[in-house]
Parts: C-alpha cells; structure tokens; sequence
C-alpha cells in the first residue's frame, strides 16, 4: 500500500500537538481512525514514529526526521496547486510536445486527452522524435517539452523521471522458450536478436550488451533498428529475440510473448526533458508538469514522479 497524504497531513497534527485527542479534533474526526493511520503508516514504513505511554506522546528520532520530509511535501503540494489554478484561469496557448512510439504504451495519451479536456485553451502538437533528436529539439527551442528514454542530458537540460520498470524477454509465440514461465539472459545464448543501432541509442545499446556479457554470453545480433515497435514487429515475425522495457508488454501484438528475466536487475527509465533557461511557454509548461504530478498522486498515474522535483 502507498502512503496517502491523508496519512501524512493526520501524521503531521498528531506530531505537532503529540495528543491524540487534541490532534483528532483538530482534525475533525474520532480519534480510532487516526490510531489506525498511524499504525498503517508505521506499517509501511517499517519504523516507530512516535512513542506513547498512558501520559504522553514522543516523536522517536525517524518520527522527527519523517515530520521534516511530510511538512515539505505538503507545503510542496500546495504549492503546486496554487500554481496549476492560477495558470489554470488564462491557460491557452501551443505546446510542442516530443514523443518517442514507446511512450504510447506508458499512458502518455490518456494523459494529454485528460489534460486537454481540464484545459481547453490549451493546444497540444505531438511531434515523434527519438530521444536524441529530442534533446537537440528542447535545446533549440524547437520542443517545448519531451518524453525520452533515459540517457545522459546536456547541460541546461532539466528532467524528472517519468517511469522505471525491468527488462522482459520479447520471443515469438511458437518459440520453444515461450513456454517457460521467466528465463534467464543466459538462455539465449545463439540466438538470434533484435537490437538499437548503437549510433540511435548507445546507451541503450551498452546496457542491453551488458546484460549478455554479465550473463557470458556473446549476442548474436541479427538486426539493428530504429524503434522498439519495429523490434516488436520483427520478433512478432519470427526474426528474432529481444530485450524490452515491461510497458511494451502492453502494445497488443499478436503472435510475441513476454518473459521476466530472472539474472537481470538493470530497469528501463522514461523522462520528461525541458529547457532550463527559456521563458517560452513557461507556464503551460509548468501547468503540464504540476498536473503530471497531480496525476501521479491523485490517481496512481503510470507516471512515477519524485514528490521533490
């Protein structure tokens, strides 16, 4: 279970006052739900938060530090939506919006129908773009916002993390490995795979490769590409095997199985890239960045924003 910033804003009254009574009536309720968040929230974290006997309530040393960080992202919350309603009011205006085909399966255009129909004023053009060409298009102003696999940025570039997820096996559904329940890297050794071309995705590329070499395995690869739907076309058609992020999983070819890995603790991360320094399209831009956020906390979005950024 997810912390709920129910159960931060009642953990954090019931440290300031350290009295239940106090705590719920400020709260207004009764005081057994607020012992029962406290006891979830401890659960949770797998810590002593306070410290209560039959006169008083203590805050333990994790309990203080744990007061900090829910007093900061409260006030952050708040912020955040302070400033989406002030943007909200007069929000209209273009934003270019970079996009890699994998980003289609992560919830990418539930996001942006939600957020357009909340803002009506607000026009969005999706440009597709690889991650490099959209790091080169927020850099020349030419993107206002991107979505791109994880690889290093440039100076000037900001992101927050959008997604982290685990490699799968990507085989063909007649494949005599498909029938397993997971496998291991090793387990392809000879066959043949499907992969980025190095000079399109080197990072992507070293980290799969590393993956075959940690598993001492040569790969033998067939066929170097663009895009992770052409690999998932060609496994689909027999021509090979490959290493995919889980939410192409959800893509809906038919004819390919997905298999976990089980000697492979290397994740895929997704991002969401803007330039530091423009004012251009400052706002709609910061208003699409709070409602990610908001997202994220309100509806257990597919997104995975840290609360800091």
């Amino acid at each position: 279970m997810a912390l709920t910033f129910r159960q931060l804003r009642y953990f954090l009254v019931l440290s300031e006052e350290l009295h239940f009574g106090r705590a719920a009536q400020r709260l207004h309720i009764s005081q057994p739900p607020l012992s029962a968040s406290l006891r979830q929230l401890e659960e949770e974290l797998s810590v002593k938060l306070l410290l209560r006997n039959s006169k008083r309530v203590l805050l333990t040393p994790a309990g203080e530090a744990f007061q900090r960080q829910a007093r900061r992202i409260l006030e952050q919350l708040e912020e955040s939506q302070t400033l989406v309603r002030r943007i909200a009011s007069s929000a209209t205006g273009l934003v270019r919006v970079g996009f890699t085909p994998a980003m289609l399966f992560r919830g990418l255009p539930e996001l942006l129908k939600l957020l357009q129909s909340r803002y009506p004023g607000i026009e969005i053009q999706l440009i597709e773009r690889n991650s490099v060409d959209q790091i080169e298009g927020v850099m020349q102003e030419q993107l206002d916002i991107g979505f791109i696999h994880s690889m290093p940025l440039p100076d000037g570039i900001d992101s927050v993390t959008l997604t982290d997820e685990p490699f799968l096996c990507c085989l063909p559904t007649h494949h005599h490995l498909a029938v397993r329940r997971n496998l291991a890297v090793r387990d392809l050794v000879n066959e043949p795979v499907i992969l980025f071309g190095r000079d399109l995705a080197p990072h992507y590329y070293d980290r799969i490769i590393s993956l075959f070499h940690h598993a001492d395995v040569e790969p033998q690869i067939c066929h170097e590409v663009s895009h992770w739907l052409t690999i998932l076309a060609l496994v689909a058609n027999g021509m090979g095997v490959a290493l995919v992020p889980q939410s192409l999983a959800k893509s809906g070819f038919s004819n390919v199985s997905f298999l976990p890995l089980t000697d492979s603790t290397t994740r895929h991360q997704s991002h969401c890239i803007w330039r530091r320094d423009t004012d251009s399209h400052k706002e709609i831009r910061d208003l699409l960045l709070n409602f990610l956020k908001e997202q994220h906390h309100e509806r257990n979005w597919a997104f995975s924003l840290p609360v800091n950024d």
